[in-house]
C-alpha cells in the first residue's frame, strides 16, 4: 500500500469513529507536527531587540564585520 492509499485508509477510519479519545489523540499527534514560526516563541524583549536591529540596518547604522572583528582581536 502506498502513502496515498494509507492516508485514505486512515481518513476513512477516522470518519467512522465516534471515539473522542481517538480523535483527540490524532489531533495531538498531528498538532505536534505543525511547523511553528520561531517569532512566536520569542519573548517581547527578544522581539524588541530584533526590531531595533532591523531599524538600525534600515538607517544604515551598521558596522562591517571586518571593523567589528578588528576592534575585538
Amino acid at each position: 500500500m502506498n502513502i496515498q492509499e494509507e492516508k485514505i485508509s486512515l481518513a476513512q477510519l477516522l470518519m467512522e469513529t465516534n471515539d473522542p479519545e481517538i480523535i483527540n489523540s490524532i489531533r495531538k499527534i498531528l498538532g505536534e507536527k505543525e511547523p511553528t514560526d520561531f517569532w512566536d516563541k520569542l519573548s517581547p524583549e527578544e522581539k524588541a531587540e530584533i526590531e531595533a536591529a532591523d531599524n538600525e540596518i534600515a538607517r544604515e547604522k551598521t558596522t562591517s564585520y571586518e571593523k567589528f572583528i578588528k576592534n575585538h582581536i
